[in-house]
């Protein structure tokens, strides 16, 4: 007899209902027929997904927007006004700030999480010292990888390789840079790639995202991701330039991005908000076309990024809104197009980070989410509010949706 099962659920491309049961928090089966359990949940017809995954996030710059608030909106105000209140964080103050976003991701059902942890001359290695006690202490409910990550450059800031291999030492899981900030984006790969190696661990760079006519640096990480042989061990965040390539161009990169196999994730709230600011007319959306890539065998995701600081002055760290935005802005309405966008949010983010394995599928981990929704049209439409969080088989959040009318209605 297993642990638990739920019956009656639905599950994202699989007509019918199903019972889905575990055991030692693994999921051992997934059938149509009852399944003999310690306890059962009566799931009426609601959709069974996996955990949510945001798989590039920052909580180290989360709910910085009433210290600093916009004034041109653009990226060079957010990069220097973020490197100005950088030099005042506190461990108590990233940690409280943090707090904040991983309860609303767990009771959202964000399962798994890729964090990175800014470290450079000026904030040292107060990040990681705040971030590591709580990547410990919230296990239990979410999985939150530390990817160490050079934000301000690397050749052009004395000491921080240095301090991103204390880092590690001190327990980073990943490692990367935004390539793009560095006045020597080659050697910033090179010494990133330095790292990884010596580490190894995985490499997550953000790239190809500013607003400009500069060549896309994604053929040096190809290049040093084929001659390292790291493949299915990069992912890259942004990748907005993307979005402008003409469809032939696109093909080629697409192929050259799955042969390397190289994860591509959009960060659509940032994204949006910080691109084709120069555009006065024919504004360019600057996403990623992750849909484009997918068809091609290039690994996807979505992700938040930033929550309510100047980099995304908005958020709340629901990743099914994300899967939301992502329809809209991708133009993707068909039931088998939303079923993809409630994937990037799910088990492909999860492979886009490195985690196998991972779906309603027997042998995976029990991590998933009971919606009030019957279907992924009906979850991507509405991102409706109730939800029962699953970690390991554990219940670990419940939010239920209680609406009143007032009695001035009256029946027609």
């Amino acid at each position: 007899m297993v642990d638990s099962a739920i019956t009656n659920v639905a599950l994202v491309g699989r007509p019918g209902l199903w019972t889905v049961a575990w055991h030692n928090g693994q999921i051992t089966h997934v059938q149509a027929d009852a399944v003999a359990a310690h306890t059962t949940l009566e799931a009426q017809g609601q959709l069974l997904v996996p955990g949510f995954v945001d798989a590039h996030i920052h909580l180290d710059k989360a709910f910085l927007l009433s210290r600093s608030p916009a004034q041109t909106g653009d990226f060079a105000e957010a990069l220097s006004n973020t490197l100005r209140l950088k030099a005042e964080y506190t461990v108590a103050d990233i940690q409280h700030r943090a707090r904040l976003v991983l309860d609303r991701a767990i009771a959202f059902g964000v399962t798994a999480m890729r964090c990175h942890v800014e470290v450079d001359p000026i904030l040292g290695l107060t990040a990681m010292t705040a971030l590591l006690p709580l990547q410990k202490a919230y296990a239990p409910a979410i999985t939150l990888q530390l990817a160490v990550f050079a934000q301000e450059g690397i050749t052009n800031q004395s000491g921080t390789e240095a301090l991103l291999r204390q880092a590690m030492d001190l327990g980073g899981n990943v490692i990367g840079s935004a390539p793009y900030v560095d006045p020597d984006p080659r050697r910033n790969i090179e010494m990133v790639f330095d790292i990884a190696e010596a580490y190894d661990c995985d490499v997550d760079f953000h790239l190809d995202f500013l607003d400009d006519d500069q060549p896309l640096q994604l053929p040096l990480v190809i290049a040093e991701t084929q001659r390292r042989q790291w493949q299915g061990r990069v992912c890259l965040g942004h990748m907005t330039k993307l979005a402008s390539l003409p469809p032939a161009d696109l093909q080629v990169i697409a192929a050259e991005l799955a042969a390397a196999g190289i994860a591509v994730l959009a960060l659509p709230a940032s994204d949006l908000y910080m691109m084709a600011r120069r555009d006065t007319h024919n504004v360019r959306r600057g996403v990623a076309p992750l849909h484009q890539l997918h068809q091609r065998g290039v690994t996807v995701g979505t992700a938040t990024n930033n929550i309510q600081n100047l980099f995304t002055p908005f958020g709340d760290g629901d990743m099914l809104k994300m899967g939301t935005l992502l329809a809209q802005v991708l133009q993707l309405g068909t039931g088998a197009q939303q079923e993809f966008c409630l994937n990037v949010t799910t088990q492909y983010a999860a492979q886009a980070i490195g985690i196998h394995d991972y779906g309603i599928v027997p042998g995976c981990a029990a991590d998933f989410v009971l919606l009030a929704a019957g279907s992924a049209v009906e979850a991507i439409s509405t991102a409706p509010p109730g939800r029962t969080v699953f970690k390991g088989g554990q219940v670990v959040a419940q939010t239920h949706l209680q609406q009143t009318l007032s009695d001035v209605i009256r029946p027609a």
